[in-house]
């Protein structure tokens, strides 16, 4: 029973509970090991707000142990000190160069990040990417708008299963999304006045270049003829957030790189003269299909800026050194932690006073 005026029993004057013997909550130390050591004193000797004299102290300490040979101690064995193993460019002058046109736009943005997402710095399939998939293999079935629209249903229905979801209740919002986006499919082709030439086709065209030339490689949604027998290639975007601006339109990455294709003969049984490309975008939160035209590439006083931009990506794809570039896509980048811009990957000798990118 409480005191009159006095705090509750088992309690101090704080109000804090009465534990005798309590030990305060405290950072562990350091554990007695030589590499928890050799970290420790890393640390300090790389740290410019420690004091001149314990930076100093670091480094004896440090010294001494690379003398008795302790890996990890002599600068030597630092990562963050090391030259490059090996100075030489991705791809040797005069070498071809494979260039995707889904890949483009990655490159251009930031290299690094292409670079090890090729090599195997990309994340597991995502549901969206799912979805997008199952949404992309139905529509193969759909030449035009006189597809059997419950046949495309049951498609996507008997396949839904298969994808990996993060969380069993996304299963009725992601399938009726997918059922969307065939709706809008039937609603675009009924609308669409080109003929339909070739579904998911298949390309390889070379590009050639005495110093670099370029084999330029992929897979086109729809190719279509328009009505002055020009070839116009469709991409179908399942995103919830591909729609583009007018100014990125214009010189789109893989819309440029599919015209120059055309343009180079990959479709030379269909012909070689580009009437521009689209993206459908069936993924927004519109209720219709939204068609985005690039203007034929070979018109007008620029003409041949498609085929010199993918001249330009394979520059950048062959190179010898990879840029870090803060972009719009930095926060769902999947490289973060190897990335020196982010912070997260910045290199272990570095003050941690990187730049953060604006707006990502």
């Amino acid at each position: 029973m409480a005191g009159s005026g006095g705090s509750p029993a088992g309690e101090d004057g704080d109000g804090e509970p009465d534990r005798p013997g309590a030990l305060p909550v405290t950072r562990p130390p350091r554990a007695l090991t030589l590499p928890a050591l050799v970290a420790e004193l890393r640390t300090a000797i790389t740290d410019p707000a420690a004091p001149a004299a314990r930076r100093r102290a670091a480094a004896a300490e440090l010294a001494r142990l690379a003398a008795a040979g302790v890996p990890g101690a002599h600068p030597d064995d630092w990562w963050g000190l090391r030259g490059l193993s090996d100075d030489r460019p991705l791809v040797d002058e005069g070498k071809p160069v494979r260039v995707t046109p889904s890949a483009m736009e990655s490159a251009l943005r930031c290299s690094l990040r292409w670079l090890l997402e090729r090599h195997g710095g990309s994340g597991p399939t995502s549901t969206a990417q799912g979805v997008g998939n199952l949404v992309h293999a139905a529509a193969m079935l759909a030449e035009d708008a006189s597809a059997d629209r419950g046949a495309l249903l049951d498609y996507v229905a008997a396949r839904f299963d298969a994808i990996e979801l993060a969380a069993r209740w996304m299963a009725g919002p992601e399938r009726e999304r997918a059922e969307a986006m065939v709706d809008k499919l039937l609603r675009w082709l009924a609308t669409n006045p080109r003929r339909l030439l070739a579904i998911e086709h298949e390309f390889a065209v070379r590009l050639d270049d005495p110093n670099r030339p370029v084999d330029l490689a992929g897979r086109v949604d729809r190719l279509e003829v328009d009505e002055a027998g020009r070839l116009v290639v469709i991409d179908l975007k399942t995103g919830k957030s591909t729609a583009v601006t007018g100014s990125e339109l214009a010189e789109h990455p893989q819309l440029g790189a599919y015209q120059a294709a055309v343009e180079a003969g990959a479709f030379a049984e269909f012909g070689d003269e580009s009437g521009g490309a689209a993206l459908v975008q069936l993924g927004t939160s519109a209720k219709d299909a939204r068609e985005q035209n690039q203007p034929a590439a070979g018109e007008g006083p620029a003409a041949g800026w498609a085929t010199a931009l993918v001249r330009r990506t394979a520059d950048t794809m062959a190179a010898a050194t990879f840029a870090a570039v803060a972009n719009s896509k930095c926060r769902v980048c999947p490289v973060r932690t190897s990335c020196p811009v982010s912070g997260q990957g910045r290199q272990v000798v570095e003050p941690p006073t990187v730049r953060r990118p604006e707006n990502p």
